[in-house]
């Protein structure tokens, strides 16, 4: 094993120290459990009774059902023109109505797709975890070890470890073979991109599946929230439209075609329109988040100055002279693991290793190793 020289010491704690910041796990634990949560609550029609209720005048409850499942899997639509008159008066609901061949409808087929299109996107928000842990090998694990522990240098555990014997084995495991993993930094640099990519893609791919509407759906639901419901047009019934019609066609008695246009109950579309409204909110915010963290990011990545600052934060007064001679040796992989191993350490802990790195670095037989003009 690569990280064999650094496992010396093993204390039975369940010691779970991550790389990944705040920004990053809000994508791949937070909203991918949010994504999987709106799945399951997408398929659960008994809650608010029949998925599809359909009104076909036909006492028959076995044609009523072949309706409901023909008007569920062809799709209901409303009316254009009549999503913007007085309810009661103009159209018994908003978009239902009578309409001629030339009129401008909307078709609504989405919601028989929308649990798998909640679950896929779930997967896909995960998707840089994966790749992250499948590249990292857990390379930060094995080498932070028992170091992450909190009360590690506490009295309980004190006479159990011994770590002087610790922090020289990770040093010289940083200097002597972190120049196998030099794009160790790279591969979590590009998954922390790829979340970005994910959630810039659902939102695209979100507004195309619902017909163009969910870019401006949040912002246009919070426009008409204040208003008088009796005088205004809610943007969730048309997106989402609690009655829908359906043509539906059959043979008659003598084999003439009847043509019966019925008005259906989509019970579904009142958990999916609470859905959308909001992981809208959600997306936006996760991606003015996420677009804040990577403007960040590569301030630190083209930035040396900057490096250097990051990581003399995590340090006490005692190693504030080690930063600076660390600083001008080490690549920009082995900067970002210095600073993982500073995030999961008490301050004294780490500016107690980097005395110890420092001292590794000078007395040294193989330096070159550390001067990578590509990553400095």
């Amino acid at each position: 094993m690569v990280f064999r020289a650094v496992s010396i010491i093993k204390v039975k704690v369940e010691v779970k120290p991550v790389v990944e910041s705040l920004a990053f796990r809000l994508h791949y634990r937070y909203t991918y459990l949010l994504y999987m949560l709106a799945t399951l609550l997408s398929s659960l029609y008994d809650t608010v009774g029949k998925k599809i209720d359909c009104m076909s005048g036909v006492p028959s409850p076995s044609f009523g059902k072949v309706v409901n499942n023909y008007c569920f899997i062809m799709g209901t639509f409303t009316v254009d023109r009549l999503h913007g008159v007085k309810v009661g008066v103009d159209a018994p609901h908003p978009g239902v109505g009578p309409h001629k061949s030339e009129e401008a409808i909307t078709f609504h087929t989405y919601y028989q797709w929308v649990p798998f299109v909640l679950f896929f996107q779930g997967v896909m928000f995960y998707l840089p975890h994966w790749l992250w842990k499948a590249w990292e090998g857990g390379l930060f694990k094995q080498a932070i070890q028992d170091l992450a522990i909190r009360d590690y240098l506490g009295k309980n555990l004190k006479n159990y470890v011994n770590r002087k014997d610790m922090f020289r084995t990770l040093s010289k495991y940083v200097i002597h073979h972190m120049d196998r993993h030099t794009t160790w930094a790279h591969k979590f640099f590009f998954c922390e991109f790829l979340n970005l990519g994910v959630v810039i893609a659902t939102l695209f791919f979100t507004d195309w599946f619902l017909g163009g509407e969910f870019l401006t759906y949040g912002s246009n639901v919070f426009a008409v929230s204040g208003m008088d419901p009796e005088n205004r047009t809610d943007p969730m019934s048309f997106v989402f439209p609690k009655m829908a019609k359906c043509t539906f066609r059959s043979f008659g008695a003598s084999g003439t075609i009847q043509v019966r246009d019925v008005m259906c109950l989509i019970a579904t579309n009142i958990i999916n329109e609470k859905i959308y409204i909001f992981l809208w909110v959600w997306l936006v915010l996760l991606t003015t988040v996420t677009s804040l963290w990577l403007v960040f990011r590569l301030l630190t990545i083209f930035i040396p100055w900057l490096r250097y600052f990051i990581l003399r934060m995590h340090t006490n007064e005692a190693a504030r002279v080690q930063v600076s001679r660390v600083m001008k040796e080490v690549s920009l992989s082995q900067w970002f693991l210095l600073l993982s191993l500073a995030h999961n350490m008490e301050s004294s802990i780490f500016s107690e290793f980097l005395i110890h790195f420092d001292n590794e670095l000078e007395t040294s037989s193989n330096p070159k190793i550390l001067r990578n003009s590509e990553e400095s």
